[in-house]
């Protein structure tokens, strides 16, 4: 079985991680934790959200998260895209992912409504299982 863990920063997103470690480890998965580095094209620039340092960090708080619930292999992996939902679909599609583990959005109703969260895409789109962590 091979887990996929989306990780943004925000505590929900957390919250997966640890949720994920724990099947993992009781189920002996495979883990890999996710991020998507996502990007915003203007006019003239485009603009990192999260720059190259931000996404090492989250990526080994993540792995130090996961693995202190027993797992001794955690796979980092990360992509860059403009569609974060489309890029972790892409990404559990390709390699084989059995279940996704994320964290529930944190944005509020009115914006969720108009923009639509990223949970609430994979969800929608996702060919496997997912699990939403609040």
């Amino acid at each position: 079985m091979h887990i996929l863990t989306p990780v943004d920063g925000s505590e929900p997103s957390f919250r997966a991680v640890e949720l994920a470690a724990k099947l993992a480890s009781g189920l002996n998965s495979k883990l890999t934790i996710f991020v998507v580095r996502q990007y915003i094209v203007g006019r003239k620039v485009t603009a990192d959200v999260l720059s190259q340092d931000d996404v090492e960090e989250l990526l080994n708080k993540s792995r130090a998260a996961a693995m202190a619930f027993g797992l001794k292999d955690v796979t980092l992996a990360e992509a860059k895209s403009r569609d974060v939902a489309h890029a972790i679909v892409d990404y559990a599609e390709r390699n084989g992912t059995d279940l996704i583990v994320m964290g529930a959005s944190g944005m509020g109703s009115i914006k969720s409504f108009v923009i639509g969260s990223v949970s609430t895409e994979v969800l929608r789109k996702s060919i496997c299982p997912v699990t939403i962590v609040h």
